[in-house]
């Protein structure tokens, strides 16, 4: 009997052992890789701005009054990276279902629809002409939205 209560005891202390703390990712080294961390963070509050729906390719958000929009694919992203100067700015055209009608819908530029005007307000992310993919990893695209 004592055997078996000190090895019932054994097993349920081996199961309540602290587990080690989770291992997390250094942080980017290279300036460049900051100075992309710090931009993501920037974009990311963006989108949880008051107004902006956010979204990803294949996912539908509800801007209201019958207006949805559902994220296809990027059609062009030729903006201008980050870390380079250009003579055009570029533009992000994305390729979305807008309210079960597939539309173009241009970053910055208002989409007139019968379900009222949607605005793709921000984008990311941002390009880079290098990206350190070995310190981080390009995230997908979420796109933000909001009604004009």
């Amino acid at each position: 009997m004592i055997r078996a209560t000190f090895i019932a005891a054994f097993a349920l202390a081996a199961c309540t052992q602290p587990s080690a703390p989770a291992q997390t990712p250094p942080p980017p080294q290279s300036e460049l890789a900051q100075r992309i961390v710090a931009d993501l963070a920037r974009i990311d509050a963006e989108l949880a701005a008051e107004g902006v729906v956010a979204a990803g390719i294949s996912e539908t958000v509800d801007l209201g009054g019958g207006l949805t929009v559902r994220p296809i694919d990027v059609k062009e992203d030729s903006r201008c990276p980050a870390n380079v100067d250009c003579v055009w700015p570029g533009q992000l055209v994305l390729r979305a279902d807008v309210s079960g009608t597939e539309r173009e819908i241009t970053l910055g530029t208002p989409l007139e629809t019968p379900q009222g005007t949607v605005l793709l307000a921000v984008a990311k992310p941002y390009p880079f002409n290098e990206w350190p993919t070995t310190e981080l990893p390009i995230p997908p695209y979420r796109f933000g939205f909001r009604r004009g």
